[in-house]
């Protein structure tokens, strides 16, 4: 964890990737058209596949699926792609603006502009003000106050996304539903999904696309990719 960002509380944690770059070129929202908002779409598809460690998975696959379907004109981006950009640290070039206008309406106590910084949450509250190349932090439950610093300009977006997603949706970290199928219910299903998917998963294009995966992935870490042969 970097130093300086003890004062966020809980929702401060080492699975946030604090300092990341974002990657330009990507349109953010709103959108003035439909060729904008599909290549953000298309770009958080790209990024979601590339999160998986093998194949895609069946639950990745109906990810994607569920993305393209999503309707993508002039405008913002619709909750769905909304929500899987916030758990995924989609690293679209966001400001502070464009994040804080996509979580307006979507979520309670998003963040307000103030002079001189942000607001947000009613308890505890949150004050974002510019610290030099990054944001001073300061955080406000019933009278007491704790403070940090956030280094990089891009952080508050990373903090964001971190305060917004929902890091335990249903069924992680849940008491299970009595309304709801068990997971010994389910479990025959999904092993024959699993089966099927197998066989999906040897054919031509996910053994390209897995790839093209790891030669991107391997070129950031600086190791030989799967096309690269090793010396």
């Amino acid at each position: 964890m970097t130093a300086g960002r003890e004062g966020l509380s809980e929702t401060d944690r080492d699975d946030v990737p604090w300092g990341r770059a974002a990657v330009p070129g990507i349109p953010i929202p709103p959108f003035v058209d439909a060729a904008q908002h599909g290549s953000y779409v298309r770009s958080l598809q790209t990024f979601v596949a590339l999160l998986d460690r093998q194949e895609p998975a069946p639950a990745t696959i109906a990810l994607l699926a569920a993305l393209a379907a999503e309707p993508q004109g002039p405008g913002p981006l619709s909750p769905l792609a909304l929500r899987v950009s916030l758990a995924s640290f989609f690293p679209a070039p966001w400001t502070p603006d464009a994040m804080a206008r996509a979580l307006e309406g979507s979520f309670s106590g998003s963040p307000a502009a103030v002079r001189g910084g942000w607001v947000w949450y009613g308890d505890p509250d949150y004050r974002a003000s510019r610290a030099g190349d990054g944001w001073r932090i300061e955080r406000h439950e019933r009278g007491e106050r704790t403070r940090a610093t956030l280094p990089a300009h891009d952080d508050l977006v990373l903090l964001w996304m971190d305060m917004f997603r929902d890091r335990f949706p249903y069924p992680i970290a849940h008491v299970r539903s009595s309304s709801a199928a068990s997971p010994a219910d389910l479990a025959a299903a999904a092993a024959a999904t699993l089966s099927a998917h197998a066989v999906n998963a040897a054919m031509p294009y996910l053994t390209s696309w897995r790839t093209e995966r790891e030669d991107a992935l391997a070129a950031v870490r600086g190791e030989p990719g799967a096309s690269t042969p090793t010396r």
